[in-house]
C-alpha cells in the first residue's frame, strides 16, 4: 500500500512538472547573447564617438571655459557609464550548464542585470540633464534668449531634437524594467516548481 502511494505521489509530482523545451531555451539564450554583443558594440562605438566629439570641442577656440568644463564632465560621465555597463553585465554571458535550470538561472541573472542597466541609464540621464541645466542656466534666462535670435534658435533646436530622445529613453527604460520584472516573476515560478 505504501509503495503504491509513493508511486502515485511520484506520478502526480512528475505530471505537474513544467514542460520546458530545452532546445528553444538554448536558442533564446544564444540569441540574447548576440543581442548583448551587438549592444556592447553599439555602446562602444557611440561612446567613442562622444569622446572624440567632446575632445574636438575642448580644442575649439570659440568655446567658453564653462562649456569646455561641461565637455570634460560629459567625457567623464560617458567613461563612467561605459565602465559601469560592463560591470553590471558581469556573469551574464554564459550559463553554468546546458540544462533547463542553468539556462533559466542565466536568464534570471540577465534580467536582474538588465534592470540595473536600465536604472543606471535613467540615473545617468537625470545627472546629465542636471549638469546641462546648471551650466546652461545663464542662457536659459528669458532676458537672455528673448533678445538673441541665434540663441533662441539654438535652444529651440536643442529642445526639439533632444526632448524626444530624452522622453523616448525614459519611456523605453521604464518599459524594459517592467518587462524584466515580469520575466523574473515567470522564472521564479519555474525555479520554485523545479525545486
Amino acid at each position: 500500500m505504501i509503495e503504491q502511494d509513493e508511486w502515485r505521489q511520484w506520478s502526480e509530482s512528475w505530471q505537474h512538472q513544467p514542460v520546458v523545451d530545452v532546445q528553444r531555451l538554448q536558442r533564446q539564450v544564444r540569441n540574447k547573447h548576440w543581442r548583448m554583443v551587438a549592444m556592447v558594440a553599439f555602446e562602444a562605438v557611440t561612446s567613442l564617438l562622444a569622446l572624440v566629439q567632446t575632445a574636438g570641442l575642448i580644442h575649439h577656440p570659440a568655446l567658453s571655459l564653462r562649456w569646455k568644463i561641461f565637455c570634460i564632465a560629459a567625457m567623464v560621465l560617458v567613461l563612467v557609464f561605459w565602465m559601469a555597463s560592463f560591470w553590471l553585465r558581469r556573469g551574464t554571458w554564459r550559463a553554468r550548464g546546458d540544462n533547463a535550470r542553468a539556462l533559466m538561472q542565466l536568464t534570471e541573472h540577465r534580467a536582474h542585470a538588465g534592470i540595473r542597466l536600465a536604472k543606471a541609464g535613467l540615473y545617468g540621464l537625470a545627472l546629465l540633464l542636471v549638469v546641462v541645466v546648471v551650466l546652461a542656466w545663464p542662457q536659459l534666462q528669458p532676458a537672455r534668449w528673448q533678445h538673441d535670435d541665434r540663441l533662441r534658435q539654438i535652444l529651440l533646436v536643442q529642445v526639439a531634437f533632444n526632448g524626444p530622445i530624452v522622453l523616448a529613453t525614459v519611456a523605453f527604460n521604464l518599459w524594459y524594467i517592467r518587462r524584466q520584472r515580469r520575466r523574473l516573476s515567470r522564472i521564479a515560478r519555474f525555479l520554485a516548481d523545479d525545486g
